[in-house]
């Protein structure tokens, strides 16, 4: 593949910490955890994984405020969508949580230890004008609004992730790839220009005629990316 990674860097930090991960264990078990929820488990898998290149935690107010204002990370990077993890205030007083402390982050369904945060800052965002700059509009009829409003928490921490292990998984297990396994496959096939095309269902046929003309016209292969 000859497109550098997002950012320059593939962040692939369950690699990166591979050396450490017994030392990572061991502390998990003696430092403040948080349960996550199933939404903030898919972000950090994908923080971990490199899929969020070129981002290494969830973001501190300067990159949040950035990326609402000026669709960038606070260092230039392109980046569209705020990446947090949101906390209660019960949380903040429970766990202690203030900048230093290192949080292990759990999986919801095994109580699994995935990553330890080392938070940066903790801040309090305003939902209506993250939902306008991020979304379009403050209208609860738009899902993410709605999940915003309604089940985001008050806070946000930022800060680095050391990861320990990404989630386990027993669906589609042959067709999840992460961002360092599809680029070892595309050189396999020696795919050498892609077109991807990401779909939260199944394709329509306007989908598949954008895609395949995409691919024609650039000569490339596709990967179709749920």
């Amino acid at each position: 593949m000859a497109n550098a990674p997002h950012g320059g860097v593939l962040k692939d930090l369950v690699l990166r910490d591979l050396p450490i991960r017994s030392e990572l264990l061991e502390e998990a078990k003696t430092i403040p955890e948080l349960i996550l929820t199933e939404r903030q488990l898919c972000d950090l898998e994908l923080i971990t994984n490199g899929g969020f290149s070129p981002l290494e935690g969830f973001m501190t107010e300067k990159d949040y405020t950035s990326v609402l204002e000026n669709l960038r990370l606070e260092d230039g990077t392109l980046f569209s969508i705020p990446i947090n993890l949101d906390v209660s205030s019960s949380d903040v007083e429970s766990l202690g949580i203030k900048p230093g402390t290192r949080i292990a982050l759990r999986d919801p369904r095994d109580d699994a230890a995935l990553a330890i945060i080392t938070v940066e800052d903790i801040y309090t965002p305003d939902k209506v004008k993250e939902a306008i700059k991020a979304f379009g509009a403050d209208d609860s009829a738009h899902p993410a609004v709605a999940y915003l409003h309604n089940k985001v928490k008050d806070h946000y921490i930022g800060g680095k992730l050391q990861a320990i292990q990404p989630p386990t998984h027993f669906d589609y297990v042959a067709l999840r790839f992460t961002p360092a396994e599809l680029r070892a496959h595309f050189k396999k096939l020696a795919w050498r220009k892609v077109v991807a095309f990401q779909t939260r269902n199944p394709m329509h046929r306007a989908h598949r005629e954008l895609t395949v003309r995409a691919a024609r016209k650039r000569f490339a292969n596709v990967l179709i990316h749920p």
